[in-house]
């Protein structure tokens, strides 16, 4: 399954190393395979780089059923790995990062990662009700326009994008802090498990590995690395959220960020980058981020009517044929009475019909 350098790369990724210092200690050798194999010989070469102690136990646990014994517990946790020296290791990675991910364990559809619509949602851990509102709108929309929603699973913004994401049929990523057989929050078991099995969990660390503080400023490198741009919704002024802004910044990706309240110091962060970034994107709406991807709004105008974006949405749903108005409420993600009100209207303005049974079908020309 795992070839000689893979091997090498997934048990060298299990001890307690920065990024950076591992792939110092990997460019010492030909390969990955010739460093597991010949470790021992470049010995004071490696004492430069890691203490005496972390090298000892390296060197201790260089045994072929130490490898064995991790991709075993890989397997039983249904958990798959690409390293460095696997064909699908993602480009985007290699291209931004100076300290690449070893490995990347995953659950999931491993192909969303190299998508050229995702786009990163984040902000604070805390969020207002304006916070809430606002990333559940641009989450929405942004599915609705088949962007990959990228984002880190923590408390706030994050579960705020992935939650509407799922929830409106779009494609997302979790990139985890923490080992992906870890799931933190906890309170996020169920929303974990959606994703697994409808978007895409990565991490570079390795099973079990705890959500210590230090692990998420690597998380956040990933995030920005493996996103085309990102959008900042709500953010404090000492937000963690910095930390994914400033890597963006430094990849040249698309920054686009939400004004807040200037009265709320939830929007303190947000705002002074609007106030201190000339390269930011100030954003109030979809089309701010649509105009930089070249793509064009989807509207209709019909009697001088122009359709909201959930009429919008309705109208490409039933695009694809006749639905039942259970089925319309379950898409526009709103009550019964506002659906039967959305869809009264676009019966008005004979964009829509209802046919016997409770469904209803775009009105033919």
């Amino acid at each position: 399954m795992y070839n000689t350098d893979e091997r090498a790369l997934l048990w060298f990724n299990t001890f307690n190393i920065t990024s950076k210092k591992k792939n110092i200690i990997v460019d010492l050798f030909s390969s990955p395979s010739e460093m597991f194999t010949n470790f021992r010989d470049l010995k004071e070469d490696i004492l430069q780089i890691i203490d005496v102690n972390t090298y000892n136990q390296i060197n201790m646990l260089r045994e072929k059923s130490y490898v064995d014994k991790i991709i075993n517990d890989l397997s039983v946790k249904n958990v798959k790995a690409v390293t460095f020296a696997s064909d699908e290791y993602p480009k985007k990675l290699k291209d931004y990062l100076y300290d690449p991910p070893l490995v990347i364990y995953y659950k999931g559809d491993f192909s969303l990662i190299n998508e050229n619509q995702c786009i990163a949602i984040v902000g604070s851990r805390k969020t207002t009700r304006y916070g809430q509102d606002v990333t559940k709108k641009f989450a929405k929309e942004l599915s609705f326009y088949n962007f990959c929603i990228v984002s880190g699973l923590a408390r706030g913004v994050d579960t705020i994008a992935h939650k509407e994401c799922l929830d409106n049929d779009g494609r997302t990523i979790a990139v985890l802090g923490c080992g992906i057989d870890v799931v933190y929050p906890s309170e996020n078991r169920e929303l974990y498990d959606e994703i697994a099995e409808k978007g895409l969990l990565i991490t570079e660390f390795p099973l079990g590995t705890s959500p210590l503080s230090y692990n998420f400023p690597q998380r956040n490198r990933i995030i920005s690395a493996i996103s085309d741009s990102v959008l900042v919704t709500e953010a404090g002024e000492k937000s963690g959220t910095m930390i994914t802004v400033n890597y963006a910044i430094d990849f040249s990706k698309d920054l686009f960020v939400v004004p807040g309240n200037i009265t709320s110091e939830m929007s303190i962060g947000t705002n002074n980058l609007i106030k201190n970034r000339d390269n930011v994107i100030i954003t109030t709406n979809i089309n701010d981020i649509l105009t930089r991807y070249d793509m064009k709004p989807r509207t209709i105008v019909v009697d001088a009517i122009q359709l909201d974006f959930i009429q919008q949405c309705i109208i490409d749903y039933l695009a694809d044929g006749k639905k039942h108005l259970h089925e319309i409420m379950n898409k526009a993600n709103i009550n019964l009475t506002e659906t039967i009100n959305l869809l009264t209207g676009l019966k008005s303005a004979k964009l829509i019909r209802q046919i016997p049974g409770n469904f209803y079908e775009l009105q033919p020309k």
